[in-house]
């Protein structure tokens, strides 16, 4: 059984935990122009939508969201 959350619903997590004071869109190496445009850290409010729209990679969007934490403990 798989526990991967769709990106909107990660998303939604991340927005939802005060730890979290920004998103990282994280893209693979080889991924599409598109793709790479939209990589980058992103303030909570102006996330862009996951799955790129106009991905052109072969095996489609493989981005993904990433937490940026206030604070890391041990």
């Amino acid at each position: 059984m798989s526990t991967t959350l769709h990106p909107q619903d990660a998303l939604a997590r991340m927005r939802e935990d005060p730890a979290v004071i920004a998103v990282r869109v994280i893209v693979a190496a080889d991924a599409c122009p598109a793709c790479l445009a939209l990589a980058g850290t992103y303030d909570l409010d102006d996330v862009p939508a996951l799955p790129v729209e106009d991905c052109s990679h072969p095996e489609g969007c493989r981005c993904f969201y990433e937490p940026v934490l206030a604070e890391v403990y041990p």
